[in-house]
C-alpha cells in the first residue's frame, strides 16, 4: 500500500511546536530528533518556535506532554523515544509487550 502525504497548507513559520525528548536510548532518541526538526524545517516552522524538553524515559514523557498542552503556548506536539524490550524496568512499570 502506498503512502498517502498531506501537504501542509497553512503557514508553518510562526507556529510554536514543543518537543519531548526520552533520553533513555540516546543514539536512537538524537536521530528522531533531527529528524524531526529537519522536517520542521522543511515544512517552515522556525527554529527559534522550536522548544525541546529532554526527559529520562517513556514514563516521564506523557507528563510533560502534559503540562506543554496544558499551557497552551504551543500548537503541536511531538513526542520522540524508543522503548526496547529487555533494556529497561518496564516490567515492574506495569508495561506489557504484546509479542511476549
Amino acid at each position: 500500500m502506498p503512502v498517502k502525504r498531506l501537504a501542509a497548507r497553512i503557514p508553518a513559520g510562526s507556529r510554536r511546536v514543543g518537543i519531548v525528548l526520552s533520553r533513555f536510548n540516546p543514539d536512537i532518541s538524537e536521530g528522531l530528533l533531527g529528524g524531526a526538526l529537519r522536517a520542521l524545517r522543511e515544512a517552515g516552522v522556525d527554529d527559534a518556535h522550536v522548544t525541546v524538553a529532554s526527559v529520562p524515559g517513556a514514563l516521564e514523557t506523557p507528563l510533560v506532554l502534559q503540562r506543554m498542552a496544558q499551557s497552551g503556548d504551543y500548537d503541536a506536539l511531538v513526542a520522540l523515544g524508543a522503548v526496547i524490550g529487555g533494556g529497561c524496568l518496564e516490567r515492574g512499570a506495569g508495561i506489557r509487550h504484546p509479542h511476549r
